[in-house]
């Protein structure tokens, strides 16, 4: 596919504004204090462009909803996200401004249909602000969870501008709720999100190993998070070598010479290239599939569907086969998708269920091609979602 931007894109790392004014967002509404007063954010901003950042990230990663209504500043919800958006862009030199998104607005521990909607809804709004105060692009910064990822994806191809997703994670791959990273990659890819990528804090080491192994199945470029000042020429070279074409420099300072070199080492990116990406997936496992899937028998949503999804785990096929009657049908995988250590593949022969379906499902899908759907409307369907059709 094609990227938007010139590559390798360096952003700088400031996110929020509490890394700005390093008050305790909980405490302190940071965002008015940096509007007031915003001469460190255009300092900090104009710093990293004159040192070689090729985009610049706006500090609205800590304006949610809930932080705003206990600090009394809701009703500022609009304007804080297109004043910060705004003074960021009117000092980056013309560089493109990426809207910050941190992770689900409104916090939900449980997943489930109504959940996402909520979480769906949030995302959307908070993208729209951001595109329309000038955002070229957003950033998911910080995810955890797979469903809060395709939530805010999915709402930034409703809202028609370029997305982004950062995840941290540990020296597995794994996020703090056991979502692995290529897993995540396979399906955010696969639903449009235009680069992805990690922080690792255990180092830069750990981080371009992460990234080697993602290599062979990104078809979108490969984001690092790292203290550019920090990492050696060597580090530097490795990450690049490895397939990393979008750094976020977390450095409080940027070095002009590193960054430099960044850019004289190129990118291995190629939209064309063929990748290892047919895999399905859930949020803790992606599932690289034979040529030929051996289908489990039909299984029915029902009262015993999930000792039934752990029995096959001991069959012989590798992708549970289930046919969906209704949109309860098409929640209840959703709900039960992690009983399984097999990928899913569905049949539904009436459009709205195929669609629950693929929405609420955490991870990529398998669909029968042979679900009686129209062939326009199946076709737009599984595109949209990303799904594999077999």
């Amino acid at each position: 596919m094609e990227f938007a931007f010139e590559l390798p894109m360096i952003t700088d790392g400031a996110g929020s504004c509490e890394d700005l004014t390093g008050d305790d967002p909980d405490d302190v509404c940071c965002e008015k204090a940096v509007l007031n007063d915003p001469g460190i954010l255009l300092l900090k901003k104009k710093a990293a462009a004159q040192n070689g950042a090729t985009a610049l990230l706006a500090p609205t990663g800590g304006i949610m909803h809930t932080r705003l209504e206990e600090l009394g500043y809701d009703d500022f919800f609009i304007s804080f996200n297109e004043g910060l958006t705004h003074i960021t862009a009117d000092c980056g030199q013309k560089l493109p401004v990426g809207g910050v998104v941190y992770e689900n607005i409104r916090i939900h521990e449980e997943y489930g249909k109504n959940v996402f909607e909520s979480a769906y809804f949030d995302h959307l709004e908070k993208i729209t602000v951001l595109k329309n105060a000038g955002a070229s692009f957003i950033l998911l910064d910080g995810f955890d969870k797979l469903w809060d990822m395709r939530a805010g994806v999915l709402a930034a191809k409703t809202a028609d501008i370029p997305v982004f997703v950062l995840i941290r994670v540990d020296d597995e791959g794994k996020t703090e709720s056991d979502t692995d990273y290529i897993a995540a990659l396979i399906t955010l890819q696969s639903l449009g999100a235009d680069a992805f990528g990690i922080e690792c804090p255990t180092g830069t080491e750990d981080t371009a190993r992460l990234i080697k192994k993602a290599f062979p199945h990104a078809e979108i470029p490969l984001i690092a998070a790292v203290n550019v000042s920090l990492c050696s020429s060597e580090e530097l070279t490795r990450l690049s070598e490895n397939g990393v074409s979008v750094y976020i420099d977390l450095s409080d300072k940027h070095d002009k010479n590193k960054l430099d070199l960044i850019k004289a080492l190129g990118t291995r990116f190629d939209g064309s290239a063929e990748k290892d990406s047919y895999a399905a997936a859930i949020f803790r496992e992606a599932f690289f599939l034979p040529e030929n899937i051996e289908l489990s028998e039909p299984l029915e949503c029902g009262y015993s569907m999930s000792d039934d999804i752990i029995e096959m785990d001991d069959s012989q096929a590798n992708a549970v086969y289930i046919v969906l009657d209704s949109t309860d049908d098409a929640a209840s995988i959703a709900a039960n998708a992690d009983m399984s250590y097999l990928p899913f593949c569905v049949h539904a022969n009436d459009p709205t269920t195929l669609e629950a379906a693929l929405r609420y499902y955490q991870g990529r899908l398998i669909v029968d091609k042979r679900c009686d759907i129209p062939e326009d409307e199946f076709a737009s369907l599984t595109e949209k979602y990303g799904a594999i059709i077999y």
